[in-house]
């Protein structure tokens, strides 16, 4: 069977709808673990896990027979290299409904699920029993305690509620820290400021994009942010930069506060958000490998790259019980560092900024074209208020535009000039037709930015 950690404590406490007083560590036992402990419980973890997929999972069984291996096979941490991959693919053909295949449980011990839209029709399942929730949750508020939330705090959670794990991840464990939620979701924009000037929250969670069109709306209305009590954002589920960071960081006035703005990560098919976060010094976010083994690779060989060398998170769940996942390839490309933090959680290596999706990359003429480094660009400018990249694709060839949305006066030809030089310098290769348009032309988002556009042309 499975090894899990004994959090009943901690659910104890969540039922009963009481919180403790975390120190600025939930589980110290585990977080300053040395490493040489850490490989001790991450092998054994996994070999147990191999050998329960293998016996409840049909899809596991069957890739492992087909790989020609066996979970006896698996014994040491270098033999992981040995399964095979895991893709979103496989999660679509197999895992609807319930979990189908992956599915390690009888149905019945299966206390809900969650989901992501389905790009090809069938949604990806992420589906949960007592125990997975209860990991979860607990995960959750040792990411809320890393980041800085403690019992008193008023937690404003404009992540969506329903099948996307975002809202409720951070609802339920928020409770567990002793925090207050507003549990506002997405939408009403202008209301949701009324009540953080009426109810002064600490902490806010939500998309990055959102959080930005809210600060935005915050300056229409002459509101000083530096006379509100909110000290902390925990920006995810979709990708952001440091550019991004410092204009939270100081249009929020979250420093002068001893705050900050959090990096958060997380799946639905790893659980939900939760799998690392970052700490006070804001250099990366720590990933928690006791639950998930974290290999880097190149995407296209699939070999291991080096620390500090850019590659694909793929990602082996340890104490999931309902549908474990084995080196499962996250398409999210980003580099580690584990040279030890600050904050003495040296053992778990730090993830750097996610610079892009290995699914969102854009052929155009020949370059290999990330929306991240768009993004990174134009962040620079706080002159620009939002963007679209259309990219139109034909047999023969595509083409991009870059709609550029700039603040009311602020248009020059100056500006104009910096920013297409901008462009080129992080682009190098190309630059794609940009146009100029007014404030208020282009989309604000509520949820997940889309600002990258595909047509089609036959």
């Amino acid at each position: 069977m499975l090894i899990f950690l004994n959090t009943g404590l901690h659910i104890f406490l969540f039922a009963n709808g009481r919180g403790q007083t975390p120190s600025r560590y939930w589980e110290p036992r585990i977080e300053l673990m040395s490493e040489k402990e850490l490989k001790a419980l991450q092998l054994k973890r996994l070999k147990a896990l191999v050998r329960y997929v293998y016996e409840k999972s049909p899809f596991y069984r069957r890739k492992f027979r087909e790989a020609g291996i066996t979970p006896e096979e698996i014994k040491s941490l270098d033999d992981l290299g040995k399964i095979p991959f895991t893709t979103k693919d496989d999660l679509r053909l197999y895992s609807y409904p319930y979990g189908g295949e992956f599915l390690c449980v009888p149905r019945e011990e299966l206390i809900g699920w969650h989901m992501t839209s389905g790009t090809t029709g069938k949604p990806t399942i992420g589906a949960y029993t007592f125990r997975d929730y209860e990991t979860w949750m607990n995960l959750m508020a040792r990411c809320l305690t890393t980041a800085g939330v403690r019992k008193g705090d008023i937690l404003l959670n404009i992540y969506g509620y329903g099948l996307f794990t975002g809202g409720l991840g951070f609802h339920q464990s928020a409770h567990l820290v002793g925090a207050a939620v507003i549990p506002w979701s997405v939408g009403r924009t202008e209301a949701m400021i009324d009540i953080i000037k009426d109810y002064g929250p600490t902490v806010m969670t939500g998309t990055p994009s959102y959080q930005l069109y809210i600060l935005e709306l915050m300056n229409k209305r002459g509101i000083d942010t530096g006379e509100l009590p909110l000290r902390i954002t925990m920006p995810g589920a979709e990708m952001w930069t440091e550019e991004h960071r410092k204009k939270l960081e100081k249009g929020l006035k979250l420093r002068e506060k001893g705050g900050g703005c959090r990096n958060i990560y997380g799946s639905t098919e790893t659980l939900g958000p939760g799998t690392g976060v970052e700490c006070e010094y804001e250099q990366g976010f720590h990933f928690w490998t006791d639950h998930f083994l974290l290999e880097v690779i190149d995407p296209q060989t699939g070999e291991h790259v080096s620390p500090g060398e850019e590659g694909e998170i793929v990602v082996t769940t340890l104490t999931k019980e309902a549908m474990p996942l084995l080196r499962y390839r996250m398409r999210d490309i980003t580099k580690i560092d584990d040279s030890g933090c600050e904050c003495g959680r040296n053992a778990f290596p730090r993830c750097m900024w996610i610079t892009g999706r290995v699914d969102d990359m854009i052929y155009y003429k020949g370059a290999k074209v990330w929306p991240s480094a768009i993004h990174a660009a134009l962040h620079k400018f706080d002159e620009i208020k939002e963007y679209q990249l259309i990219v139109t694709k034909s047999p023969y060839d595509s083409e991009l535009l870059l709609k550029i949305e700039l603040k009311d006066g602020a248009d020059t030809p100056y500006l104009r000039e910096e920013v297409v030089r901008e462009l080129k310098r992080t682009l190098v290769f190309f630059t794609p037709r940009v146009e100029f348009v007014k404030e208020g032309t282009l989309p604000r988002y509520e949820g997940k930015a889309k600002r990258v556009v595909v047509q089609e042309v036959a």
